[in-house]
């Protein structure tokens, strides 16, 4: 646990550092403050036991003779003044320090969640081909939160209550050596006993509570994603069985933590009150029982009490927490100590406008990938051409390598050897933005948010940065300006999460607006019409073959009939060009080609 502890500060930024060693003088300030106020009780008591005293030789008696106080009684209702002053100011001090570690734990939750959210939108298509995403919601949503209200806010109260309890303990040793002795050795033995009998129990229940958490996410994203096919087979009752098992040991784990960290307090409660009595006995054999010595030495020592078993108890109480939620760290340490290495701005992922032009053509050169940890190789000794403003269609059986090439297109991975050239100039990390900003891409499954339709077009954008001029053009050129007149609302017609109120050929034109929103150079479309009805499809092939002659089109397809007005085929299989030509050239002379144009018939 300690290691990890450690792990984590260093895991914070230098900012976040700074605050909490500032942090550590408020606790300081605290506890002067506190003690301060428990020692002035002292005096005060022991003018209360004998008010004789003032006539002695005493310190407070010199006080008295200074102060002018006329009376011994307004002299005592003057020093209990104080005392409350002394102990109100104490306990400001100890609201607002608690106020600011309160708030610095889950200003520190929201920015850790800030920074792996950061740093997973920023990590290439790679990285999230091999996650699941489920997984890093969790993270961000859950882990991130309760690793700042359950392991750092408790570690940051252990801290400030180690200090005053060691302030606190100093005091009394010096007060009476032998009773702060005892004293310490009968709790600190009490509570290490009780923590190291429960700490098992927290861990396990711990990584229990992770796991559990991680499956619930993992069972909403599952039943709600495929909300349509599980009530079409009836297959409710498999996943609200699973999260209802689910809960049940989520609630079990949890519950068991909390107890543990609180069922220890009564135990310490009648550990104290024994103290206390044999405390009193002490005191009186000590003093023979004279009330003057022994009511301000009480008075410490029962303050001091009342001050030191809530510390103690919250140290163990906090440091449970820590116990059984550490694995909320351990869950995200790695992906945060990632983050920090990389440092990931949002400055850095400002629009750049810059484009590449396109004059004669792109050109793939020996292209050689494999997927990390694969042996199979993607794409073996790759070699195409796609002239500029024609329109070029991928085909291919299945793991053919279709999708891998049209990543590498788009700048979403890199090749492991080999050359993509635009007009001659190498595709780099230095030149990919402007790359990118040159392509529209639509995909065979369509995204699309909670929201309106030219919120979808323009995807991305504020409201009020939104061109509704660009918008209905794109509308127009994707020949969805009949759907959109359709609507009350036109293009401020909301479409429901994931586009449910739309058709498919709906969804997939919308796509095709949103491609070309940006008024792009290139049009890359992969499977766009595979999922579609034959006059849904036409109306889509119509929308794509409108630019031909005016965009450079690619299109993959598994679909062969979505080809056949295609300038150039190129016909892919096991990662390489093996035949390309006419759609009519194909049928000729490649068989298999030819078969499957037959099956798609």
């Amino acid at each position: 646990m300690f290691t990890s502890i450690k792990k984590l500060f260093t895991l914070l930024t230098p900012k976040q550092r700074s605050k909490f060693y500032r942090l550590q003088f408020l606790v300081i300030l605290m506890t002067i403050a506190e003690i301060t106020g428990i020692a002035s009780m002292g005096p005060f008591m022991a003018l209360v036991g004998d008010i004789n005293i003032l006539d002695g030789t005493s310190k407070l008696a010199e006080i008295y003779n200074m102060s002018g106080i006329k009376t011994k009684e307004d002299f005592i209702f003057w020093v209990g003044m104080i005392v409350l002053c002394i102990m109100t100011l104490a306990s400001l001090i100890s609201i607002f320090t608690t106020w600011k570690l309160s708030l610095f734990s889950s200003q520190i939750g929201v920015e850790i969640s800030n920074q792996l959210y950061s740093d997973y939108m920023s990590q290439p298509w790679l990285f999230h081909t091999t996650r699941n995403s489920t997984q890093l919601t969790k993270k961000i949503s859950i882990e991130a939160g309760r690793m700042a209200i359950l392991v750092i806010s408790p570690l940051l109260q252990v801290g400030a209550k180690l200090i005053f309890t060691t302030f606190m303990l100093s005091v009394l040793f010096i007060y009476n050596p032998q009773i702060a002795i005892t004293g310490f050795i009968i709790f600190a033995l009490s509570y290490i006993l009780i923590f190291n009998f429960i700490r098992p129990k927290l861990k396990k229940n711990g990584k229990e509570i992770s796991n559990q958490i991680e499956l619930r996410f993992k069972l909403m994203a599952e039943g709600f994603g495929g909300i349509k096919d599980i009530l079409l087979i009836g297959k409710q009752e498999y996943y609200i069985n699973h999260f209802i098992l689910s809960g049940e040991k989520f609630a079990f784990s949890q519950g068991s933590n909390q107890a543990l960290a609180t069922i220890p307090k009564y135990i310490m409660e009648l550990v104290a009150f024994g103290s206390i009595v044999f405390l009193i006995l002490f005191l009186i054999k000590t003093n023979h029982g004279n009330a003057t010595e022994i009511l301000p030495a009480l008075a410490i020592y029962a303050l001091a009490g009342f001050k030191l078993l809530p510390a103690f108890q919250s140290i163990y109480a906090n440091l449970s927490h820590v116990r059984g939620n550490i694995a909320s760290f351990e869950e995200i340490s790695k992906d945060l100590e990632n983050s920090l290495k990389v440092n990931t701005n949002i400055k850095d992922f400002k629009a750049d406008t810059k484009r590449l032009v396109l004059g004669k053509g792109i050109e793939f050169k020996n292209i050689i990938f494999t997927y990390p940890g694969r042996r199979e190789i993607a794409l073996n000794n790759l070699n195409l051409t796609i002239p500029n403003n024609k329109v070029i269609g991928i085909v291919g059986p299945s793991g053919s390598g279709k999708s891998t090439f049209i990543d590498l297109l788009l700048g979403l991975i890199e090749a492991n050897s080999g050359e993509i050239l635009i007009d001659d100039k190498i595709l780099n990390k230095t030149n990919i933005r402007s790359w990118q900003n040159t392509i529209g891409f639509v995909p065979q499954s369509i995204y699309l948010s909670d929201g309106s339709i030219m919120e979808n077009i323009a995807i991305g954008l504020e409201k009020d940065e939104i061109d509704k001029e660009r918008v209905m053009r794109a509308i127009d050129q994707a020949h969805l300006k009949e759907l959109i007149n359709s609507y009350e609302n036109g293009i401020d017609t909301q479409v429901g999460e994931r586009g449910v109120q739309l058709s498919g050929g709906q969804r997939q034109r919308i796509g095709i607006a949103r491609a070309l929103y940006n008024d792009v150079n290139i049009l890359v479309f992969d499977e766009a019409t595979s999922a579609l009805d034959g006059i849904t499809e036409k109306l889509i092939m119509d929308a794509i073959h409108d630019f031909s002659g005016t965009k450079t089109i690619v299109m993959i397809a598994h679909r062969l009939t979505t080809v056949e007005k295609c300038d150039i085929i190129y016909f892919l299989d096991e990662g390489r060009v093996t035949d390309s030509g006419t759609y009519e050239e194909l049928l000729n002379k490649n068989i298999t080609f030819r078969k499957m144009a037959d099956q798609n018939e």
